[in-house]
């Protein structure tokens, strides 16, 4: 419950926060299980413009394709 967080757009200027401060004080994780699922399903949100890019991105880590270098130059 201490695990820390980094919210990617916190409006009010917060830059980290632990899971246990969410599930205390975020208004959308203090509710049951289907009250959470009802707002989120109704939130009426745009797809996202970069999230294509985004999301292949972040499962990598931002590692690049390591397969294409020489080995050589990895083990260096």
């Amino acid at each position: 419950m201490d695990t820390l967080i980094y919210p990617a757009h916190d409006y009010k200027g917060f830059t980290v926060s632990t899971v246990g401060e969410e599930m205390l004080y975020n208004p959308r994780l203090t509710r049951d299980e289907e009250t959470f699922r009802n707002i989120m399903e109704n939130l009426s949100l745009p797809y996202p413009k970069m999230i294509d890019l985004a999301v292949p991105a972040n499962m990598v880590c931002g590692l690049q394709d390591l397969s294409a270098k020489p080995v050589e130059a990895i083990s260096n």
